[in-house]
């Protein structure tokens, strides 16, 4: 998950500085001040503060869901703007008296521009044309209808898609934040919609189910390939790109729309046959690991010097000092001292277990192998103590259940 930008404080005398790293800054002006709603130490929202503010209402879609931010909205049929913000992207839906009025959306295929396209009531040609003759007081739909491009009914239907869609788009996001601003409704670019918008509420609820239930059946590691009904009619460009096959996540990222339109044509196409999606190809099989060897032909010796390159081995991964072993050497444990008597550390952590043993002298072989394997199990124990001080907790967790493994029959 990306770092979220930062609001430093910065206090020198009397007076206070709030830094904002670029991200929060954008859109802001010295010549509109922030009113400021402190919070004590927990936080503070700052406002541009319009004339007949009521209230404000701000959280996080981790915490309230987009059905939950517009119930507050209507059971107070409450007027003003919703502002939705994840990354770059921002949505914003107007109310008044509870009802829907007016969106806007910074994805491109939400503009009124792309959706006309989109729609077949202008051509891309003739959407590129009006764009060269916008100005901050002529805005594309002006620029649309003054030159006869399209009727200002043919606008006005437009706008009312594209108002629906941001909406419904809402309900397709999962992360984010939110700010409710309570104030007057918009007068101007306010549009009717063709239906309720506690009904719209309910349809962009069904989307998100829609959504969720396409995402399970295509895992974003699924590969699409081109299927036996070959390239789907009016979209050669766009199976162009499947070249050998793309994951759905690379197929998501070459479509332009939301994840709706997305899943939803993904879907058309599988059961139409044009596409076929088949389970990512298993990982490699990894390389040989302690329990893949057959470490059961290795004596008991042989098992512990084994465990005491793993650890070495790990060390010196993990960047850490390999010499933290030669510590147990050169201070053994009491009762130990003269079985390690020098006893040295070979270049990959293992021990000089021939040494070891001829420092163990008895009468009896038996006793004598067993006190060297007391031995082996001291400094193993303390070559995983002294590991788990240093290395990651995943790390020293396998280092321990490997020693449980190598423990198998020595019993």
């Amino acid at each position: 998950m990306a770092q979220k930008p930062k609001a430093t404080p910065r206090v020198g005398g009397e007076a206070t500085s709030l830094e904002l790293e670029k991200p929060l800054s954008t859109g802001l002006s010295s010549t509109r001040p922030l009113a400021a709603w402190f919070h004590g130490p927990e936080g503070m929202v700052l406002l541009q503060e319009p004339s007949g503010l009521a209230g404000f209402f701000a959280g996080s879609l981790g915490t309230l869901s987009m059905e939950e931010v517009f119930a507050h909205v209507l059971s107070g049929i409450r007027s003003g703007l919703l502002a939705v913000q994840h990354g770059t992207v921002r949505r914003t839906v107007s109310f008044r008296d509870g009802q829907v009025v007016f969106a806007t959306s910074t994805e491109r295929w939400e503009r009124l521009g792309a959706v006309m396209v989109r729609l077949g009531m202008v051509t891309q040609a003739q959407l590129t044309q009006a764009l060269s003759r916008v100005t901050p007081s002529r805005r594309i739909g002006q620029v649309l209808t003054s030159e006869g491009m399209v009727s200002e009914a043919h606008l006005y239907g437009a706008m009312t898609f594209v108002v629906r869609e941001v909406v419904l788009s809402l309900f397709e996001m999962t992360e984010g934040s939110f700010l409710f601003v309570e104030g007057p409704a918009p007068m101007a670019d306010v549009v009717k919609l063709p239906e309720r918008t506690r009904d719209l509420v309910l349809t962009g609820i069904k989307r998100s189910e829609e959504v969720a239930r396409l995402r399970r059946r295509y895992p974003e590691d699924m590969r699409a390939s081109l299927g036996p009904a070959g390239v789907r009619p009016g979209e050669e460009r766009r199976f162009q790109r499947l070249g050998a096959g793309l994951s759905v996540t690379e197929l998501r990222g070459a479509f332009e729309g939301g994840p709706h339109a997305f899943y939803s044509w993904l879907d058309e196409c599988v059961v139409g046959g044009h596409l076929v999606v088949k389970p990512a190809a298993p990982p490699p099989a990894p390389g040989p690991s302690v329990e893949g060897m057959a470490w059961e032909l290795l004596s008991a010796e042989e098992r512990y010097n084994l465990l005491l390159s793993l650890v070495h081995r790990a060390l010196r991964d993990a960047g850490e000092d390999v010499d933290l072993l030669r510590g147990f050497l050169e201070a053994p444990p009491s009762g130990l001292e003269e079985a390690y008597a020098g006893v040295t550390l070979g270049p990959d952590g293992r021990v000089d277990v021939a040494r070891l043993r001829a420092n163990l002298p008895g009468a009896d072989e038996a006793v004598a192998r067993a006190m060297t394997l007391e031995a082996l199990d001291a400094i193993v124990s303390y070559a995983l103590f002294s590991a788990r001080n240093v290395l990651p907790s995943e790390v020293a967790e396998r280092l321990s259940n490997t020693y449980r493994t190598l423990q198998g029959g020595l019993a």
